[in-house]
């Protein structure tokens, strides 16, 4: 497969001149990994359209699961450009060193686990700009609300507290200059509304049916039983017993707490295994666990966030319904239609 081609080039192009919105003078640096050096490559190529100020590193495939920082080299020249892209196999994000360079002013986007269909195909499909007013208007529910019950068909009911939570992170592809986007953070293709409630208040069962961002699409369902705000328990078969493996490598307990409620509102992603892309497939829901002071504004601070996502959820905020079976039922929203809820 020739990930140089074309198809691959137009969705590079978008990221670097449409999500990241590089003008020319600026300083872009491309990180990837051995397993994603053409694609890479492509964005390279893309930078060099707007700027001659574009340079790319390649290291090793790096790390076991996401959230680990990287080495102190890159973590270093990741403070010192104007804009980073990272295609890599395992997610920066929320690692400290993404966190210093979004705080230095760097607009950083994160792109882990890719492949030449999300370069192709859901990077150029998907409508960042169309999406953003609902994005925005959900995210303001969330902020609003004092607490939300989270259900879904596979068995998942869970109560957040929300109280004083409010929104910062506005999730739809986007990390361009603007003063709306003073995050300096992006996950594209990802299009979600998110929030961080208080830590230590969660408590239910979530089910994850769809996705664990950590190993991928689920064969069997995974059971998460949570009290007082953490994972105490995780049952099912292979894929819980790959879970727990993936938990213990972080080396650190505070990977299992609840710190997340996001919805996915991309209604061109698709259920791929590819985790940046399940996460905001329209018609599922997800509950992060681990750090959420990298961009929800709450306070765990741990290198590692995993995604369990889940499909067709019923969203209620103070005993109001956003969201059923996975659509959204908001008043004043326009109809959204995926490729699994239409």
């Amino acid at each position: 497969m020739n990930v140089l081609g074309p198809d691959v080039f137009k969705g590079a192009k978008r990221l670097v001149e449409e999500c990241a919105g590089v003008t020319a003078g600026e300083g872009v640096l491309i990180i990837t990994d051995t397993s994603h050096a053409p694609l890479g490559e492509a964005l390279l190529a893309a930078a060099l359209n707007v700027t001659k100020e574009a340079s790319m590193v390649v290291m090793p495939t790096f790390g076991r699961v996401h959230g680990q920082n990287p080495p102190k080299a890159i973590a270093e020249a990741m403070k010192n450009a104007d804009v980073w892209i990272m295609p890599t196999e395992w997610s920066l994000s929320h690692c400290q060193a993404r966190r210093d360079a979004s705080r230095a002013g760097t607009r950083c986007l994160t792109i882990p686990h890719p492949d030449p269909e999300m370069f192709a195909r859901t990077i150029p499909e998907s409508p960042f700009a169309e999406m953003k007013e609902i994005v925005i208007a959900v995210n303001q529910a969330l902020s609003d609300a004092n607490e939300a019950r989270v259900t879904a068909p596979g068995g998942t009911d869970l109560w957040l507290d929300l109280r004083g939570r409010v929104n910062v992170d506005l999730e739809h592809g986007y990390c361009r200059p603007e003063l709306e986007y003073a995050a300096n953070f992006a996950g594209p293709p990802c299009i979600e509304a998110n929030i961080a409630p208080v830590e230590y208040t969660a408590h239910g069962i979530i089910v994850v049916d769809a996705c664990q961002s950590s190993i991928g699409l689920v064969r069997e369902p995974i059971t998460l039983v949570v009290e007082d705000g953490r994972i105490v328990d995780v049952r099912g078969g292979s894929d819980a017993g790959r879970l727990i493996h993936r938990i213990e490598a972080v080396g650190d307990d505070r990977i299992r707490l609840v710190c997340e409620l996001g919805i996915g509102l991309n209604p061109k992603a698709q259920m791929r295994g590819r985790f940046i892309e399940d996460e905001c497939v329209y018609g599922t829901a997800h509950i992060g666990m681990g750090n959420n002071e990298s961009t929800m504004a709450g306070t765990i601070t741990v290198n590692g966030h995993f995604d369990n996502v889940f499909w067709r959820p019923t969203i209620t905020l103070d005993g109001m319904n956003i969201m059923e079976d996975g659509r959204l039922i908001m008043p004043g929203l326009p109809k959204v239609e995926g490729h699994y809820v239409k």
